[in-house]
């Protein structure tokens, strides 16, 4: 799934070799290697045998492709130790990271930890149980592509939920929330046919996967203040209204990305999401366009209503 991402600060070049923690509190550079047969493996066929997976969880996926080509050398193992079952390989991850480094890709340095939160909405009456099952997918592969999830990780939030268009058309909104300092935008996208729990959860891999390589690339950068409300819009605006209005508020000042979240012939949703906490332009914007905005009590589904 192609993720739209809006970065505040580029930086310039590629991360160069930095510390990293040590191999043993890295489980990342930790494989266990099956042998089959009574014939033990060597390092190097071991290694081989490793390598592919080490490259999942340390390398972005735009040039997975290319370190899978890589044989790597011995020098990379730090650890070698055999049991009745294979092989415990501890790789060196400041050898790792230079060598990939030599062949122009740039390494993974951290494992991202995460409290992930899912939700579904709108789909069937049983959405919660739909999430949970995509939560403990996510658990399941965490280990294969080199992140943690846990409650003490930083905050991150995918919501799907279906979208009527402007047209009444029904689709499907994938939406990413976190503390982010650079906005991860939502997408639409036609419902899929078939099993909808297979497509959600493809869509979840990705998904993490792409912010895993955006953070860890230093294309955004993690805070712990990121905010943003919901604005609800009740007038029966035409679609051109409709799209002119969008497209001022997302250059409105205060605002960082305007995403529509339900578009319904008399009842527009949007989350916006702000540079700061701060929402006290709101009814003033919306009344030098002749419209009334009107703070909603604490626990509403919008912050505010516009009329």
């Amino acid at each position: 799934m192609k993720m739209f991402i809006v970065v505040l600060t580029m930086l310039v070049g590629l991360l160069s070799v930095t510390p990293l923690l040590a191999a043993e509190d890295d489980a990342r550079f930790q494989i266990h290697v099956l042998q089959e047969g009574n014939k033990g493996l060597t390092v190097q066929e071991a290694m081989t045998l490793a390598l592919p997976v080490l490259w999942q969880r340390v390398v972005p996926m735009q040039n997975l492709e290319k370190a899978k080509l890589l044989r790597g050398g011995t020098s990379l193992v730090l650890q070698f130790k055999r049991d009745s079952r294979g092989v415990n390989l501890v790789f060196n991850p400041v050898q790792v990271q230079a060598y990939l480094q030599r062949n122009n890709i740039v390494m993974i340095p951290e494992s991202p930890y995460w409290n992930l939160q899912i939700d579904v909405h709108r789909f069937t009456e049983s959405d919660v149980n739909m999430a949970n099952d995509l939560i403990n997918y996510s658990y399941s592969i965490s280990e294969d592509f080199g992140f943690h999830l846990g409650s003490h990780g930083r905050s991150l939030k995918l919501g799907f939920s279906q979208l009527v268009d402007a047209y009444g058309e029904v689709q499907l909104q994938v939406d990413v929330q976190g503390a982010f300092s650079a906005n991860i935008l939502s997408e639409t996208k036609q419902l899929p046919r078939g099993d909808l729990s297979y497509q959600l959860q493809s869509w979840v891999e990705k998904t993490l996967l792409e912010i895993r390589d955006a953070y860890s690339l230093d294309l955004i950068q993690f805070h712990d203040d990121t905010s943003s409300i919901y604005i609800t819009v009740t007038s029966d605006l035409t679609l051109a209204a409709q799209v002119s209005l969008e497209q001022l508020l997302s250059r409105q000042p205060a605002v960082k990305a305007v995403i529509p979240m339900l578009l319904q012939k008399e009842s527009k949703q949007y989350r916006v999401i702000l540079k700061d906490a701060d929402d006290s332009w709101v009814e003033s914007w919306f009344a030098s366009y002749g419209m009334a905005a009107v703070k909603q009590p604490q626990g509403s589904a919008s912050q505010w209503m516009v009329e």
